[in-house]
């Protein structure tokens, strides 16, 4: 049975996920001594972004409130499952659509709204919203 820890697979997934090789240790043939694990060419080679499923990207901790969420979703012709919580936006890939908790000028299409939003801060997301309404 191959070591996992030597599955070029898993070691290009955590390369991804930004963990270097030398964190990985296996032991030696010889000893007990741990000796890092060697990179394949694919794990030198820089990371492929792998974009995030969802057609609503939100840059926040966490989700807002079911129901509001789930007008949102309604109101853009999505399901809620169909929203990706990112904690940062990965570089080079375009949102779906994006949905940020405070404005940035790198995005000026995105729905500003934080995840609890007061009655004014929920105008302003119907607001929105209006100006992207699908079809």
């Amino acid at each position: 049975m191959q070591d996992p820890l030597l599955d070029p697979l898993r070691q290009r997934i955590l390369a991804r996920m930004g963990i270097p090789s030398w964190q990985l240790r296996v032991p030696t043939l010889l000893g007990d001594e741990p000796a890092p694990v060697q990179e394949d060419s694919a794990a030198r080679t820089p990371a492929v972004v792998a974009m995030p499923a969802g057609k609503l990207w939100l840059l926040a901790p966490g989700l807002p409130a079911p129901t509001l969420l789930a007008d949102i979703c309604q109101w853009l012709g999505i399901r809620s499952d169909e929203v990706a919580v990112l904690d940062r936006l990965p570089e080079g890939l375009t949102p779906p659509r994006l949905w940020l908790t405070a404005a940035d000028a790198r995005w000026p299409d995105a729905l500003i709204c934080p995840l609890t939003p007061d009655a004014a801060q929920k105008r302003a997301l119907w607001q929105q919203l209006r100006q992207h309404a699908p079809g």
